[in-house]
């Protein structure tokens, strides 16, 4: 099976044990590879889950344990029903594990279904799921112009029996992408503001400070994550809403300070997780996934330089008078490379 196009992403994963024995879901989009692996997994149970059939494997567990997977994805159900496998790792270890189980796909006893960050062409992982048959891969990016106006009718319209008019949906669709989670939650709470009717201008307006704080957030998870071609386009987001670079700036220092503490935490003995838990102020629940997702990626040595970087830039804008939103954007690029 090859990979399986955008237009066909949503109906594969509803369908999945149909065509499939595997599927492999993948993306920088984590909310839309969380919306899909739900999907496939009501694919596999319907009305019957079971979560002694539901098995997870985390990426740690597959790395210290690869043949745990190939156990599980040949156990029979000990009570009966259809069973689930769920794990995610790094390429070589995923690949490891499920060459076995491709080799005889007649031994498997339950679907595979495997989610990972986003994958390049050079991915062996993602290679070996676009050339295998009964292997679904389904790349999951960030909503855009063509799906955004999907979701505001399908939740706003279908599922809460709303109407928009033209101006408030065209400033809704300006606040939404980047992520499919954080887009539903946002559309969730505007139509739970608005209750019933038409949803006005006003109303998303009024709603549009968390929007604001979450187009922040994407933004300097771009960054972090080392995404270039995000960080230009939520950059751009940012000028046309009017924010000043030096906010970006302090944001992103605000950002930054978060993976330096968890790093000092951890060279000091402390667990990673005992080190996140430790932040004050807490993360925001909302961006908690997405900040542990990034951590191992910002050790110490690696937040310090980007924090000197920072720091540099906000003195050539004191003291120099260079164009500030030009200084702002190869700071955030500079910064994006230390992480690559």
């Amino acid at each position: 099976m090859t990979k399986i196009s955008a237009a066909n992403a949503d109906s594969f994963c509803k369908t999945a044990p149909r065509s499939a024995r595997f599927a492999l879901l993948y993306g920088p989009d984590r909310g839309l590879v969380q919306e899909r692996a739900g999907l496939v997994r009501s694919a596999v149970f319907g009305n019957d889950y079971d979560p002694m059939n539901h098995v997870k494997l985390t990426a740690t567990e597959v790395e210290t344990d690869p043949v745990r997977l190939i156990d599980e994805a040949r156990s029979l159900s000990l009570m009966g029903g259809p069973r689930l496998v769920e794990a995610s790792g790094s390429d070589a270890d995923l690949v490891r594990a499920l060459t076995p189980l491709i080799a005889e796909p007649g031994t498997l006893s339950a679907f595979m279904l495997i989610t990972a960050d986003d994958l390049n062409t050079r991915s062996k992982l993602r290679t070996l799921a676009e050339k295998t048959d009964g292997f679904g891969a389904v790349a999951c990016y960030a909503d855009d112009a063509r799906t955004i106006p999907v979701l505001i009718r399908s939740v706003l319209e279908e599922q809460h029996g709303l109407t928009i008019g033209a101006d408030a949906r065209q400033a809704l669709s300006q606040q939404l992408g980047g992520d499919r989670a954080l887009t539903l939650g946002a559309l969730e709470k505007l139509a739970l503001y608005v209750r019933e009717g038409e949803v006005r201008l006003e109303d998303v307006q009024a709603c549009a400070i968390d929007a604001a704080a979450l187009d922040m957030d994407r933004l300097l998870f771009a960054v972090t994550a080392g995404d270039g071609a995000r960080v230009d386009a939520e950059f751009d987001r940012q000028l046309r809403a009017g924010t000043d670079p030096n906010a970006i700036l302090a944001m992103l220092r605000l950002h930054l300070n978060r993976f330096m503490n968890v790093g000092i935490g951890v060279s000091e003995g402390q667990p990673l997780s005992a080190a996140v838990g430790a932040l004050r102020p807490p993360l925001f629940f909302k961006i908690k996934d997405a900040f542990i997702a990034q951590v191992r990626d910002w050790p110490l040595d690696r937040s310090l330089r980007a924090l000197d970087r920072v720091r540099d830039t906000l003195v050539s804008i004191r003291q120099t008078g260079a164009p500030t939103v030009a200084l702002t954007r190869q700071c955030l690029f500079d910064v994006a490379s230390i992480r690559t």
